[in-house]
């Protein structure tokens, strides 16, 4: 394939949907030059079909959360639980969630999904504060 054959840096930076991971391709990626891969977690019903994905994953590659970004889609069609599951799901799994809020400009200053972004995506604070609801606290 012509990006390992390449030996070029690859920056996967959009989403990709790892509901069509596979053996097959997860071996391709690992022969990539790639500093951090991002995939897509869009729908909170799909966690049985992505969280064996993200596991087989994670398990094919080795790889720590430092390479390992997933797009969590908050504010759409879920409620704050099903936010939060997936967020603490993708931690637990060795993955680093970054939160994206549907329609941020419209929601009120204090709203959830605008404290959930500020707490997941600044590392530091999501890597010390371990749950949601102490940074509310804090």
């Amino acid at each position: 394939m012509q990006l390992i054959d390449s030996k070029a840096w690859v920056d996967f930076s959009q989403g990709l949907d790892i509901r069509m991971m596979n053996e097959e391709k997860t071996e391709m990626i690992k022969q990539m030059r790639i500093k951090n891969i991002h995939f897509a977690w869009d729908k909170y019903e799909d966690k049985d079909i992505v969280i064996p994905k993200f596991r087989m994953f994670k398990n094919a590659t080795g790889w720590d959360k430092r390479k390992l970004t997933v797009y969590v889609l908050v504010n759409f069609d879920t409620t704050i639980e099903q936010d939060l599951e997936r967020i603490y799901t993708l931690r637990d799994l060795g993955y680093w969630p970054f939160v994206m809020v549907y329609n941020k400009h419209k929601l009120p200053p204090r709203h959830y999904a605008k404290q959930l972004q500020r707490w997941v995506n600044m590392k530091a604070v999501f890597e010390t504060v371990e749950t949601f609801e102490e940074y509310l606290d804090k």
